[in-house]
């Protein structure tokens, strides 16, 4: 299991509801902004000049570093619901973990942040009762807002890297539904 570090961390966060439950990882990516889009201090500056914040950041290298605790609600999904198939409830900050993935502008995603989401989404679903896996894209109001993580970021290979990082897959529900 690769080492999560927590050298960094935001301010943009809250409390989750009472009584809710994270069912839900949301795949976000970073492109084309200001700065270096691969430095994760440039990408870590841009999330907290935009108040907004993820749970954790994938470096290009795959290096895994936790902006705010799990236990806490994130501001990453912004106004958000849930597909109709995966039950089209509203405010999917509540209930949700946020990974943002640097990105460069017209590049694939490495093997090493492959790899690293496998890992850290195995053991997101061995401490939370983890149900569904969605991009920004699936979940943003109104639809069309965001465009991440986007046409670039294989989802079939994600699911090979969770299986990979020993996770039972046919027990998770993709965005794109076709791992059933």
């Amino acid at each position: 299991m690769r080492a999560i570090h927590t050298d960094r961390s935001l301010s943009h966060f809250g409390e989750r509801p009472s009584g809710s439950r994270v069912s839900t990882l949301v795949i976000h990516a970073m492109y084309d902004f200001a700065g270096d889009s691969t430095n994760a201090g440039d990408c870590i500056r841009v999330l907290d000049e935009n108040t907004v914040s993820a749970h954790f950041l994938i470096s290009r290298r795959g290096k895994v570093i936790q902006l705010i605790p799990e236990s806490k609600r994130a501001w990453h999904a912004g106004e958000s619901r849930m597909p109709d198939s995966m039950g089209a409830a509203h405010g999917v900050n509540d209930f949700s973990i946020g990974i943002e993935l640097i990105a460069r502008d017209h590049e694939t995603f490495t093997g090493s942040q492959y790899r690293a989401l496998g890992e850290l989404t195995s053991g997101l679903c061995s401490r939370h009762p983890i149900q569904f896996l969605v991009g920004h894209e699936d979940i943003a109001i109104p639809k069309g807002r965001k465009s991440d993580p986007g046409e670039r970021f294989d989802w079939y290979r994600y699911r090979q890297s969770l299986a990979e990082a020993g996770t039972d897959v046919s027990r998770l529900t993709f965005r794109d539904d076709t791992s059933r």
